[in-house]
C-alpha cells in the first residue's frame, strides 16, 4: 500500500476504504427502510436477510447450519432468531423424511409474499445505486470487495474460514453482454 494512502486517511483529507464501506452501508440501509414494503413493518434485519436467503434457495432444503455458515452466527443464535421467526409466523420448521432429527427450514404464505416485495425493492435499489456504471465498472468493483474480503479472512484471526463465503462475482447472464440498462 502506498503510505501517502495511511497519511491522507490519518489526516482526515479522505476516508479510508473501510469507512467508506461502511459509509455506503449505512446509506443503503437507510434507503431501503425509507422504501421498504408495508409488509415487513416490524421486523429485524436479520429477520429480513434470512427470509431473503430462504427465498432465493427455495429450490433446496435448508437446515439451520445453513443459515449459521451463510450469515457467519453462532449456533445459539441461529436457533434464538429461527424460534423467534417461528413464533412471528414467518418460517416453519419440517422433519425431512430420510431422518426424523433433521429440520429443515422453510417459508410460509406470509415469509413468500415478503419476500416478492422485498425482491422488488431490492431490484428498484440495485438500479439506482448502480446508475452511472459499466458492466466492467461493476465487475471490477466486486472483484475488489472480495479481495479486501478474502485479506481479512485469510489472517486466520475472524474463526472459521468457511463462514466467510465469497462475494459470488458473476457475469450477467448470457445475451445480456455489453448491455447497461438506460
Amino acid at each position: 500500500m502506498n503510505p501517502a494512502f495511511a497519511e491522507a486517511w490519518d489526516q482526515g483529507v479522505c476516508k479510508p476504504p473501510s469507512v467508506a464501506i461502511r459509509s455506503l452501508h449505512n446509506v443503503i440501509n437507510r434507503y431501503l427502510a425509507a422504501t421498504h414494503p408495508e409488509q415487513v413493518e416490524g421486523l429485524s434485519g436479520g429477520n429480513i436477510d434470512i427470509i431473503t436467503f430462504l427465498a432465493r434457495h427455495s429450490e433446496r432444503e435448508i437446515f439451520p447450519q445453513d443459515v449459521e455458515r451463510r450469515f457467519g452466527v453462532t449456533r445459539s443464535t441461529s436457533s434464538r432468531v429461527l424460534g423467534l421467526m417461528e413464533k412471528k409466523g414467518l418460517i416453519a420448521r419440517e422433519s425431512v423424511p430420510r431422518d426424523a432429527r433433521l429440520k429443515k427450514i422453510v417459508l410460509t404464505e406470509k415469509s413468500r409474499d415478503i419476500a416478492e416485495a422485498l425482491r422488488e425493492s431490492a431490484i428498484a435499489m440495485e438500479g439506482i445505486l448502480l446508475q452511472g456504471l459499466s458492466d466492467d465498472d461493476i465487475r471490477r468493483f466486486m472483484q475488489v470487495l472480495d479481495m479486501m474480503q478474502s485479506n481479512l479472512v485469510e489472517t486466520g484471526r475472524i474463526g472459521d474460514e468457511s463462514r466467510y463465503s465469497s462475494l459470488a462475482i458473476c457475469d450477467p447472464p448470457a445475451g445480456n453482454e455489453g448491455k447497461e440498462e438506460e
